[in-house]
C-alpha cells in the first residue's frame, strides 16, 4: 500500500510540475530617461534684457506608467560627471525656460571668464511624482558665451600636511573665509599643524596653486609655469593666517588666547529647514573644533549661527555670502540655494559657496 501510495502522489504532481513550466515571467518595464531635443551648438548671453530666456525643448520620460513629471535643465563643467550639477530651470511641460543670467551666473562659476567663452555640458533629469528614481539623460556639449557683468567670487581652499586634509586636495578641505568687502582679502584664524601648506583654488585641481617662494609674498602657478614653494608653520599650535591678493602678501600670526569650543553649533532662521524653531546641527572638523560646516538648500529669508541650540551665544551680520559675524549681530540675509556652508567660532567668520 505504501508504494501505491507514492505512485499515487506522483501521478497527481505530474499536471501541477507540468503547469509551472508553463508560467511566464512577468514582462520587464523599460524606462528611457529624457534628452534635450535639437540643442544648439552654443549659446551667446549678452545681458542686454534682464528678462532674456534660453528655451529648452526636451523629449519624454518613460517611466513604464502614467505620471506627472518634472524635468530639469542642468549644467556643470565638462568631465566633472554633473557632481557640481547646477539646477537652471524646470517645468511640467517639455518646454523648459531658463533666464539667461542664471546661466551666465552659473557658467562664470564654473570656470568661463565672463566676456568669453567655453564648453559647458547639460543634460535632463527627469523627476517623477511617485515614489521611482529619477532619470538622467545623456549630456551634451554647449559652448556658452558670458557675459562680464557678474561678478565671479574665487574660493580658497586649504591642502598640505600642517592643515586637516593633509596633501588630499579633493577632501572637503577648509575653505579661506574672504572679506565682504575687499574680495581680494581672506582670512583664516584656526590650527595648523608643524610643516607646510599651500592655497588651491579649484578643488580637485592643483592650478591655480599659491605659495611663496620668498616668505613674504605670494606666488602663484596658473597653470603655465612652476608651482610655488610652501608657507611654512614653525610649530603646531593657532594662528591667523591673512591672505591678500591685492598686495599679493600673507601674514602668520600665532594667537595668543583661544576661546572654548562649543558642543555644537547650528543655523537657524526662516530660511533654513527648522526656520526659527530649532537650530540645523552643523558638522565640526575633528582636525579644529572651531570649524564647522554644512551643505544645506536654503530659501528667501534670513539666518544666524548659534551655539548649544540657545540664544546665549549667536551669531548674525548683514553682508549675505561672506563675513564676520557678532555676537547677536543683525540676521544674515539669504538668496534662495544650496550652499556649502563654513563657520568660525573663533572669530565669527563664515563663507556660502554656491552649489
Amino acid at each position: 500500500m505504501r508504494v501505491i501510495s507514492k505512485l499515487t502522489w506522483a501521478v497527481f504532481m505530474l499536471p501541477l510540475l507540468w503547469a509551472c513550466g508553463d508560467l511566464e515571467q512577468p514582462p520587464i518595464v523599460q524606462q528611457t530617461p529624457a534628452s534635450i531635443s535639437s540643442p544648439p551648438s552654443a549659446i551667446v548671453l549678452t545681458g542686454e534684457d534682464e528678462e532674456e530666456v534660453v528655451v529648452f525643448n526636451v523629449t519624454q520620460a518613460n517611466f513604464g506608467t502614467q505620471m506627472e513629471v518634472t524635468y530639469v535643465i542642468q549644467m556643470d563643467a565638462p568631465g566633472n560627471n554633473f557632481a557640481n550639477a547646477a539646477d537652471l530651470g524646470s517645468s511640467t511641460s517639455t518646454v523648459i525656460e531658463v533666464k539667461a543670467s542664471e546661466i551666465n551666473r552659473r557658467a562664470i562659476s564654473r570656470g568661463i571668464v565672463g566676456g568669453e567663452t567655453g564648453p559647458m555640458e547639460f543634460r535632463v533629469r527627469a523627476v517623477p511624482s511617485r515614489t521611482l528614481s529619477a532619470l538622467v539623460g545623456a549630456p551634451v556639449s554647449i559652448a556658452v558665451t558670458t557675459f562680464a557683468d557678474a561678478v565671479a567670487l574665487r574660493n580658497l581652499f586649504l591642502v598640505g600636511e600642517a592643515t586637516a586634509r593633509g596633501w588630499d586636495n579633493n577632501a572637503n578641505n577648509p575653505a579661506l573665509f574672504r572679506d565682504p568687502e575687499n574680495t581680494d582679502l581672506y582670512v583664516y584664524s584656526g590650527f595648523f599643524n608643524a610643516g607646510g601648506f599651500k592655497v588651491l583654488e579649484n578643488l580637485g585641481a592643483w592650478q591655480p596653486q599659491y605659495g611663496t617662494n620668498d616668505g613674504s609674498t605670494i606666488s602663484v602657478n596658473r597653470g603655465d609655469g612652476d608651482d610655488p614653494d610652501v608657507f611654512s608653520v614653525p610649530t603646531a599650535g593657532y594662528y591667523t593666517f591673512t591672505f591678500d591678493l591685492s598686495t599679493e602678501t600673507f601674514s602668520l600670526e600665532p594667537i595668543a588666547d583661544v576661546p572654548a569650543t562649543f558642543e555644537t553649533v547650528g543655523i537657524i532662521g526662516s530660511a533654513t529647514a527648522e526656520g526659527w524653531d530649532a537650530s540645523t546641527a552643523m558638522n565640526q572638523l575633528a582636525f579644529d573644533k572651531h570649524i564647522y560646516y554644512l551643505t544645506a538648500t536654503l530659501g528667501d529669508g534670513e539666518m544666524k549661527f548659534r551655539a548649544n541650540d540657545d540664544w546665549g551665544v549667536n551669531w548674525g551680520t548683514n553682508s549675505a555670502i561672506s563675513g564676520k559675524a557678532t555676537q547677536d549681530g543683525p540676521n544674515i540675509p539669504v538668496e534662495p540655494g544650496t550652499y556649502k556652508i563654513w563657520f568660525n567660532s573663533l572669530d565669527g567668520r563664515f563663507l556660502k559657496i554656491e552649489q
